[in-house]
């Protein structure tokens, strides 16, 4: 209901239908008085010496009359207006629970949180003795306009916020939640039991030999708004479901498949798309029914493609091959990573695993009320790269892992060992350093205390070749996102057998702020110390020591999640390569609960308040409850 049909049910309130007519009839007598007593001073003053006593008080009488009008008439007025606010907050309030005042004041309390979540950031990026690109080789170039060039400016400043303001929507919309990579995390959950139990499970298939889903492959968990369902190929009765949350899963088997989270029933049709997805998509941030999603493997005769899917009628506005004339890897062009889009700017960005940086200005047109969506893409603006260490034998290019992005400045990890920071304006590497292996970890942001710069957490696998193992050293590293150096390593012993990797191949938990797993960054390690096991560890994001560790008989690929209570107690949902689920204390590693989903969970879950989902290898879908 808007504040104009509230304005009209005000007006029609008992109260109001005594007071309005009263008060135009009070200010039809004062008009009339004035216009009166105007008249009749002019002819007094045009009567001179001939105008009576008479007359001269008659005069004074209606001087005295018109101010007790005009008072009367200010204060009716303004008792009018309050009662007719009175009843307005009346009619708001039984419809909704609140008053228009309320609304007004909860929405000036929004605007004003968004805007203090948006900072500009408080350093720019350099390269040290430490971070300098020339130490380790790197070559990197630009290319605008089909051509490589000496230098590129955008013409629009890319520009992201802090995650608070990352996206319009509920929910989780890209691979760990933002553009800090900050967690899979919605919501909060009421815990009593502390366990964590299957609510519902789907079957879906196996394409190109690829069965089920894989890593990363975490859903996308969405609350859209009914004007947004309303244009939506969903099924009607889901349309007219009150709070209807959406899960939104590409798989390994070639489809999207979409779900009511309550109770894992399909909201629409599942969209064949023919590739084999392993990755997560993103959601556009705007809060259009975009999706993005990279395909990781060749199929159907086809390289490996980035997709832009429009959700209003479920089918594909975009496709773009990783096959590139200015790849300097031509043997792989998958995109497993997350894609980000900046909304100011709609530009998307998108690394390859060719060794491509992607930049797409995508001219966005979306018209709601019309139920129309279009994008029409311009030239790509891109950047590639070649190390000292991707020129060998045994590493290649590639980024694998997604990205994160501080304002216009974006941070990845790529497949020879080497983290880099970029300026999306320029395109122009900024600093680089050595992380010594193979990443597939995505990594995560945090800001100092103090504002002045930030930091970031990364961590390489074990590199392997095929059928091969291996044992060596794997660290975690906190560097200095300003500088790139190097703030702390913490190492593991790892392994590599029968050429599938060892170390870390998930994504960390950064403990939210305000609860009890501040200050602390949660790390899955695989196949250490012996060859099948693993561990999670939760690390001091100050020093880089233990607090606590869980060994696992079983490693795993899958990147850890938080369920949160309102009271900031944190709990740690866990996967492993035999399919089992656990529920820790997020304080102290404790085990709470455990359920099997059958076999090997490569994916990540995501979480929508007390709900998890996450597909395993084994060909299903699973969502849980943490109670």
């Amino acid at each position: 209901m808007n504040m104009s049909a509230l304005t009209h049910l005000a007006a029609a309130a008992n109260p109001l239908q005594v007071m309005k007519p009263a008060l135009v009839v009070l200010a039809v007598i004062t008009a009339a008085l004035v216009i009166s007593s105007i008249a009749f001073t002019f002819i007094t003053i045009r009567s001179g010496k001939k105008a009576t006593k008479t007359a001269k008080l008659l005069l004074s009488f209606m001087y005295i009359a018109v101010a007790i009008c005009l008072v009367c008439t200010i204060l009716c007025g303004r008792e009018y207006s309050l009662t007719k606010d009175e009843v307005a907050n009346s009619i708001y309030k039984e419809q909704f629970g609140t008053t228009t005042q309320d609304t007004t004041q909860n929405v000036t309390t929004q605007e004003s949180t968004v805007e203090e979540t948006e900072p500009e950031p408080t350093f720019t990026p350099e390269y040290t003795d430490n971070s300098n690109p020339e130490n380790w080789g790197v070559k990197w170039d630009v290319i605008q306009a089909g051509a490589i060039v000496d230098s590129y400016q955008r013409t629009e400043s890319i520009s992201f916020g802090k995650p608070e303001a990352f996206t319009a929507l509920e929910g989780i919309t890209t691979f760990r939640g933002d553009n800090y990579r900050s967690g899979p995390t919605y919501g909060t959950a009421d815990v009593v039991n502390q366990t964590i139990t299957q609510k519902w499970s789907s079957n879906i298939g196996s394409f190109n030999g690829w069965p089920g889903s894989g890593w990363t492959g975490q859903p996308l968990i969405v609350r859209w708004d009914a004007e947004t369902k309303a244009i939506m190929n969903m099924f009607e009765d889901k349309k007219a479901k009150e709070d209807l949350v959406e899960v939104i899963y590409a798989t390994l088997d070639g489809y999207i498949y979409f779900y009511d989270l309550d109770d894992g029933s399909y909201t629409r049709d599942p969209l064949w798309v023919g590739m084999n997805f392993k990755g997560a998509g993103s959601l556009d941030p705007r809060g259009y029914p975009l999706m993005y999603v990279g395909s990781g493997d060749y199929a159907n005769g086809m390289t490996p493609r980035m997709y832009v899917i429009s959700l209003v009628e479920n089918k594909v506005l975009y496709e773009r091959s990783g096959s590139d004339s200015f790849t300097l890897r031509s043997d792989w062009a998958a995109f497993d990573s997350s894609p980000l889009v900046d909304a100011e700017t709609d530009t998307l960005i998108w690394p390859g695993e060719s060794g491509i940086l992607y930049t797409i200005k995508l001219n966005t047109e979306y018209d709601q009320e019309a139920g129309t969506l279009a994008i029409n893409p311009e030239e790509t603006v891109k950047a590639r790269y070649t190390t000292k260490r991707s020129s060998g034998s045994s590493y290649w290019l590639g980024f694998e892992p997604s990205a994160v992005i501080v304002d216009r400045y974006l941070y990845i990890s790529e497949n020879g060992g080497m983290f880099f920071c970029v300026d999306l304006d320029t395109m122009q590497l900024v600093w680089a350093q050595d992380t010594k292996d193979d990443s597939n970890s995505t990594p995560v942001f945090q800001w100092s205390e103090d504002g002045t710069t930030g930091y970031i957490y990364t961590a390489p696998s074990l590199h392997w070749t095929a059928n091969s193992s291996s044992q060596g050293p794997v660290s975690i590293y906190k560097l200095d996102a300003k500088t790139g150096e190097i703030i702390w390593e913490h190492t593991f012993d790892c392994h590599t057998v029968s050429g599938v990797s060892g170390g870390v191949q998930s994504t960390p938990l950064l403990g939210k702020e305000g609860t009890d797993l501040e200050g602390m960054i949660l790390y899955t390690v695989a196949r250490t110390p012996h060859g099948y096991d693993g561990v999670l560890v939760a690390l001091d994001t100050e020093t880089g020591e233990t607090v606590w560790e869980h060994s696992m008989e079983n490693y795993t690929w899958s990147s850890p999640a938080a369920v949160y209570t309102k009271a900031g107690k944190s709990y740690i949902v866990l996967c492993d390569s035999v399919g089992t689920v656990s529920l820790l204390d997020g304080l102290t590693g404790t085990v709470y609960s455990t359920t099997s989903l059958g076999t090997n969970i490569e994916a990540s879950p995501a979480v929508f308040e007390n709900m998890v989902v996450v597909g395993t290898r084994g060909q299903k879908i699973f969502g849980m409850k943490v109670e």
